[in-house]
């Protein structure tokens, strides 16, 4: 993500929808880099370079400006893998798809990325102290096992549901294994593996 400095100096000032969308913009930023812990209306009005009132007006608690960051990185992500989840049996490879659908975010290894999947996973973990969190996240994880689920049946998996839920665990599991080493690489041939002894096994 941008940093505070990049945001201070945009120009002119966002008006509407996309004042409010800078600010939860400014939300994932810090997430991303310090962690949630560090989020207020001070805070998230500086790094976005836009009135305190801002934050006031369209967000009246932390809680809200943390659903309404985790919801605008969900919905983001939600658009993204409707795209792999179209007409999954006319695809050649539909295995290939799923992988695509997982490790795409990973695609740019810069540091921007890097803090947009750190402030992704955080507010993920956040949901697991703050209820309020739950409703998105669980909605965010039925969207990757729905799409993943129909990938995986077209592939000929006898359980895909089952076999969509491991896939993904697998897939975060690599990817934070990644964000913590602070070594990027590509998963995607470790998890074709794991889809295709999945597949083959039911």
């Amino acid at each position: 993500m941008a940093s505070a400095a990049t945001h201070h100096s945009r120009t002119p000032r966002p008006r509407g929808a996309a004042r409010r969308e800078a600010l939860l913009e400014a939300v994932l930023e810090i997430v991303g880099e310090v962690g949630a812990e560090a989020v207020t209306h001070r805070r998230v009005a500086e790094v976005a370079g836009l009135p305190l009132a801002s934050t006031t007006y369209y967000f009246e608690s932390k809680e809200h400006l943390l659903t309404a960051a985790l919801e605008l990185a969900a919905e983001r992500d939600i658009a993204r893998l409707h795209e792999f989840g179209v007409e999954p049996v006319a695809t050649g490879d539909p295995i290939g798809v799923a992988i695509a659908a997982l490790v795409d975010p990973t695609s740019a290894t810069g540091p921007a990325q890097r803090g947009s999947m750190i402030a992704n996973y955080s507010l993920l973990l956040e949901a697991a102290r703050r209820p309020v969190l739950q409703s998105v996240s669980r909605r965010w994880t039925e969207a990757y096992l729905d799409v993943l689920g129909r990938l995986l049946a077209a592939a000929g998996s006898g359980d895909p549901a089952g076999d969509a839920e491991l896939l993904m665990a697998a897939a975060d599991g690599l990817l934070i294994e990644q964000l913590t080493a602070g070594v990027p690489g590509d998963i995607g041939p470790r998890l074709r593996r794991l889809a295709t002894a999945l597949v083959v096994a039911t």
